[in-house]
């Protein structure tokens, strides 16, 4: 049985991708230069603890929790109500969520949590220009979702949904076609070569928002002419990783139900 956003609250701590908790790594880096020198690879340290504080809704906090899921990573969780957030708006470091703690220090901004989770679950290539095209990526969606974001704004309901209305035709329809032409050239792989990143899941994300039908007046065919987004959404749902994920029991409420493969 799905749950609403509204009743539900949880503390969740996910389980490794991998199989089992990653207690230990080594210093970032050491093994390559310990393989490269022929030296002997530091000790290894203490995984640092990750705690992320946001809404149940997938939202701005999904890409974090995907990028722990897809690489492994313990992510404690603190789900909370709308009715909750003054109670964490008063530690929240910008006043605003989600929010990272990170070994007791905290996180904020969005963009600036994914990005650093992803570098801790290896979904940020190395190579300095794949590592543009994933932020290209990522920074597309966010011109992507922030004009159909913003209609929240709108109080009047009827107004809101025109608002809505206005924006698929308009700049989401623009929006996604650079995002097709973007996809589209990869083929069957990733947008920034043959492995998932972060960009990637940042597009599973903002495209499965979309067909989700969480927001009055975006249809959830809405991606209807655009053959390699679809694909592409598919293909993020159906990485092992990513589809686990969204088999969890906390993970079952009407909007993630776009997000599973062939939604």
């Amino acid at each position: 049985m799905c749950k609403s956003f509204s009743a539900q609250r949880s503390l969740h701590a996910s389980p490794s991708a991998l199989g089992g908790a990653r207690a230990v790594r080594s210093p970032r880096g050491a093994r390559q230069v310990a393989a490269a020198t022929g030296q002997a690879a530091a000790p290894p340290t203490t995984m640092p603890s990750y705690k992320l504080y946001y809404f149940p809704l997938p939202g701005r906090g999904e890409v974090a929790r995907l990028c722990c899921a897809v690489g492994g990573l313990e992510l404690e969780e603190v789900r909370f109500p709308f009715d909750q957030w003054p109670k964490y708006k008063a530690i929240a470091p910008f006043g605003q969520c989600p929010f990272l703690e990170v070994d007791g220090t905290f996180l904020a901004q969005s963009a600036a949590i994914d990005r650093y989770l992803a570098a801790e679950a290896g979904l940020v290539p190395k190579d300095a220009f794949q590592a543009a095209l994933a932020d290209q990526a990522y920074n597309l969606c966010i011109d992507i979702l922030t004009p159909l974001f913003d209609t929240f704004k709108v109080k009047d309901e009827a107004e809101r949904i025109k608002a809505r209305e206005a924006v698929v035709a308009g700049p989401l329809k623009e929006k996604l076609g650079y995002a097709e032409t973007l996809v589209a050239k990869a083929g069957d792989g990733f947008v920034a070569g043959p492995e998932l990143t972060y960009g990637d899941l940042h597009l599973f994300h903002a495209l499965s928002t979309i067909i989700s039908g969480w927001m009055d007046g975006v249809p959830k065919t809405a991606l209807d002419g655009f053959p390699a987004l679809q694909a592409h959404r598919n293909r993020v749902a159906s990485v092992p990783q990513v589809k686990a994920f969204y088999e969890r029991e906390d993970n079952q409420d009407d909007m993630r139900q776009a997000y599973k493969p062939n939604a």
